[in-house]
C-alpha cells in the first residue's frame, strides 16, 4: 500500500466517525503529504523542538517507530497563522 493510501484510508476513517485520537500514521505519511516538510525535517524538529518556525506536532515512539497521531498532526495544522496577503504576513 502506497503512503497516499494510506492516508486516504486514514482520513476516511476519521470522516466515518473513528478517533482521531487512535489513528497513528508514520512520518513519512505525515511528511510532506499533511505537513509540507520533508522527513529529515521532522527529525531534526524532534530534536530541536521547533517545525516551521512552530513548536512541532507531537508523536509516539513504537520500538524504533514513530508515529504521528492523526489528532495532534490536524491539530497542528489547524493552529497555524493565517494571512490574507504577503503584506499582512511580513508584518508578523
Amino acid at each position: 500500500m502506497t503512503h497516499t493510501e494510506i492516508l486516504t484510508q486514514a482520513l476516511t476513517r476519521y470522516h466515518d466517525g473513528f478517533d482521531a485520537t487512535l489513528i497513528e500514521l508514520s512520518e513519512l505519511v505525515v511528511f510532506p503529504y499533511l505537513i509540507p516538510a520533508q522527513p529529515a525535517t521532522a527529525r531534526k524538529s524532534r530534536v530541536t523542538g521547533t517545525l516551521l518556525g512552530r513548536p512541532a506536532p507531537r508523536y509516539v515512539k513504537r520500538g524504533r517507530s514513530v508515529r504521528y497521531r492523526l489528532k495532534d498532526v490536524l491539530d497542528w495544522l489547524a493552529d497555524g497563522d493565517t494571512y490574507g496577503n504577503t503584506a499582512e504576513a511580513a508584518t508578523q
